[in-house]
């Protein structure tokens, strides 16, 4: 009889929990948040595994406990725990896992107990099996699994259900003469994939062209090698991402937007994710030097830029922020060869109006977490009553940008690359004025969480391109 019916009463469901109950391993969970808090701890784990995979779980689970508010539950199965409960079945957790996490999990669903590894015993195949029998006796209890090691539970159990299992597990259970009940798993399609690249932010990889479209370079092989260069960084930038994704699974899961991307939501696995982005970054980094050794060696930069704020700096105070405008800084470095480079006004503008950027990015957050005394998140040290600070600390640098571009239209470099500079005079007040409203929206919380993102759906923002684009034509 199906799990829930008249007869199941007092059996108990035992409910599997990586890959069936979270939708998530939690010992990678905690591998992710070690290396996120504590990341020189990383290099404890192959001594902790030699000592053999439940002490390793044992040591992750007491370094960094993993809060059930962060884990992303399988609705399908919790469906089946609701059921059963409302049945007045005992519901039981049986884990390899560490008892340390595992423990805080069943009190969250209201469960009975919960059987797991305890720092010298490993808790899956067999030893579950054994375990689960010792307590319930063959075929006392139903069973919920996602994983070929859970054979051994099915085998003893009296209703195998299963989440996620391929067609060949099946067709063994049924040898076993078990009949399943499968379950859908919320893994993800190749959306999931394609959305965890976050291609939208290559768009601020057009930065590797400014450099020759500001001198003006009308060489087509200048344009193919910068085109190149995007396209790796494209290729690092998203494997950053990644990674960068994985280290903020539990702020993530938190946060009111970043919540649904495909790893904190759970349709993507941190293993699978972990490749996609080592691949990624190998791939831009060869493709980088395969280009140029300068390219290769920015790219370089930029990749232990990008991983260094994940791992540390984004933790310290306003030096985030500074980072972010240097990589974007970074990105423009990459434009240049042995016969383009970047003008120090243009590193100076572009370092100014970036960190004005980075800290309408902060601001917003801060705007929309709405607690004057709570922190932002629990990896940065930013206070919502910080708001007034970081809104005059980017009007300040806004402001220093529109300062430096003044300056650079009345100097002497502009007249050997523009006819009529007098007319980039122009774009002073439409810089201005485009971040002036944008530091104005970022302070009623309308801004999107990325100021490069809402200034890519935002129509004045659009407007005010367009036109200094048509003036910078008409100057030259």
């Amino acid at each position: 009889m199906s799990p829930g019916g008249e007869t199941d009463r007092g059996v108990p469901l035992v409910v599997d929990v990586d890959g069936t109950l979270v939708a998530s391993d939690l010992l990678l969970e905690g591998m992710a948040r070690l290396l996120a808090t504590k990341p020189l701890s990383i290099f404890l784990l192959p001594w902790w595994l030699s000592r053999g995979r439940a002490f390793l779980k044992r040591r992750v689970a007491v370094a960094v406990p993993v809060p059930p508010a962060t884990v992303p539950w399988n609705p399908k199965v919790m469906e089946q725990v609701d059921a059963a409960k409302n049945a007045g079945r005992p519901v039981w957790l049986a884990s390899g896992a560490d008892a340390g996490v595992v423990a805080p999990l069943a009190d969250a669903i209201g469960a009975a107990g919960c059987l797991a590894s305890d720092g010298h015993a490993n808790l899956i195949g067999e030893a579950k099996a054994a375990a689960l029998v010792a307590r319930f006796g063959p075929e006392g209890f139903d069973y919920v699994g996602n994983h070929r090691h859970d054979l051994p539970v099915w085998k003893q159990c009296r209703n195998a259900i299963c989440v996620g299992v391929s067609p060949g597990l099946v067709r063994r259970l049924e040898a076993l003469d078990r009949t399943p009940t499968v379950l859908p798993a919320p893994t993800g399609g190749w959306r999931d994939w394609w959305r965890a690249l976050r291609p939208h932010q290559w768009t601020k990889n057009v930065l590797v062209f400014v450099p020759i479209m500001a001198a003006h370079e009308a060489d087509v092989e200048a344009y193919v090698l910068a085109l190149g260069v995007f396209a790796a960084l494209s290729c690092c930038a998203s494997g950053a991402y990644v990674f960068n994704d994985l280290l903020d699974l539990p702020d993530d899961r938190r946060h009111p937007v970043r919540r649904v991307r495909p790893i904190a939501a759970g349709r993507l696995g941190i293993l699978p994710a972990a490749g996609l982005g080592a691949a990624l970054l190998a791939g831009g980094l060869l493709g980088g030097f395969a280009l140029s050794l300068r390219s290769g060696l920015f790219l370089v930069l930029y990749v232990l830029g990008t991983l260094g704020y994940s791992l540390w700096w984004k933790r310290v105070l306003f030096f985030d922020v500074v980072v972010l405008a240097l990589l974007y800084v970074v990105r423009i470095g990459m434009g240049t060869t042995e016969s383009v480079a970047a003008s120090p006004w243009l590193l100076a503008f572009s370092l100014f109006i970036f960190v004005a950027l980075a800290v309408v990015k902060r601001l917003t957050e801060l705007v929309a977490s709405g607690d004057a005394d709570g922190s932002l998140d629990s990896r940065r040290r930013y206070l919502g009553r910080d708001v007034g600070m970081m809104a005059a600390l980017g009007a300040a640098s806004a402001f220093a940008s529109v300062v430096v571009l003044t300056l650079y239209i009345q100097s002497p470099d502009v007249a050997t690359l523009y006819r009529r500079p007098e007319l980039l005079g122009f774009v002073c007040p439409l810089l201005v004025y485009w971040l002036g409203r944008l530091l104005l929206l970022a302070n009623r919380g309308r801004v999107d969480h990325d100021p490069i993102v809402f200034a890519l759906r935002d129509r004045a923002s659009w407007i005010v391109a367009v036109i200094v684009g048509g003036v910078a034509v008409a100057a030259l």
